[in-house]
């Protein structure tokens, strides 16, 4: 059995999946627990065998794959991170998880690991070259090709979020969490959706009530997300200046807004790309919460098949 494991800082989702002649299907009910958080690496290590150890039943674990929170460095340690987990940036994760469950283990971000499963299964199947966008709390991203995901020396590759596009004075000195200026997470994540309308109006909402506003007409909350969507979409002509992918997937929680939003975003896009890259299909991801933890055991799945 292969598991796959999505872990970020208030849940943890684990799931057996098994080949079904040449596809990986998943083979058990998703198990899901809250994250110890506070309690860090070890605990979280834990609680994570523990239930590989409910999921697996008799069956043996052949190999495990990890989506998580956090920046993975080559040697499967997490290297930066927010707070949302204690003690998260420097735990060794790959080691500490293939000790305590006896597998071999691979670990990426979970928006990469999304990545992996979206060009296998969802938005990007079929495609050469796929860039995905996951718009949240924060703005990750990954970038598949046809020989696979490309991490990036240090594993940051993707990292559209941290982007700097030109924005009004009254945005260009919001800082980003990273602690940088002129970033397109800072003005086009949910929580900078919402601080741009609560500077416009006083008022602070959570972003699903922006968007009920803007489904009312309130041409303030309107204006907001439309601008959100246009700022990302310039990031993502700008990204793909270099990358010249043929599909760019945007998922997230933000995304979720519909197709009014990805419409902005496509529309920006086109506006900003250069004339090759233009053509790229913007699209909508398809796979939802499931996402990471399928692309996590994909990857599990593709260490047994190194070792064969």
């Amino acid at each position: 059995m292969i598991i796959g494991i999505d872990i970020g800082g208030t849940k943890i989702a684990v799931a057996g999946f098994a080949r079904d002649g040449d596809r990986l299907e998943r083979a058990t009910e998703v198990r899901t627990l809250a994250t110890p958080s506070r309690a860090g690496g070890p605990a979280i290590v834990q609680a994570v065998a523990d239930a590989v150890r409910d999921v697996r039943g008799g069956d043996p674990v052949e190999a495990v794959g990890v989506g998580t929170a956090g920046v993975v460095g080559p040697d499967g340690t997490i290297t930066s991170a927010t707070d949302a987990i204690a003690g998260w940036v420097g735990f060794p994760l790959r080691s500490a998880l293939a000790d305590a469950v006896g597998a071999p283990v691979a670990v990426v971000n979970d928006v990469h690991a999304a990545a992996v499963a979206e060009a296998e299964r969802g938005a990007g199947a079929g495609a050469q070259a796929m860039l995905m966008v996951a718009v949240g709390t924060g703005i990750g991203g990954a970038v598949v090709l046809a020989d696979g995901l490309r991490r990036g020396v240090t594993g940051t590759a993707g990292s559209i979020g941290h982007m700097e596009i030109s924005l009004p004075p009254n945005l260009a000195e919001r800082r980003c969490p990273c602690g940088g200026f002129g970033h397109v997470e800072a003005v086009a994540s949910g929580p900078g959706l919402e601080q741009t309308y609560l500077e416009g109006t006083g008022v602070r909402l959570p972003l699903r009530e922006v968007h009920a506003a803007a489904l009312r007409g309130d041409a303030r909350a309107e204006g907001v997300i439309r601008d959100g969507a246009r700022y990302l979409g310039r990031a993502l002509a700008s990204a793909n200046a270099a990358l010249d992918v043929e599909v760019i997937v945007v998922g997230g929680g933000v995304a979720e807004i519909g197709e009014t939003y990805l419409a902005e975003v496509r529309r920006a896009y086109r506006e900003a790309a250069m004339a090759g890259p233009a053509a790229a299909r913007v699209v909508p991801a398809e796979l939802g919460v499931d996402a990471a933890l399928t692309g996590a055991a994909l990857l599990g799945a593709r260490l047994v098949e190194r070792s064969d």
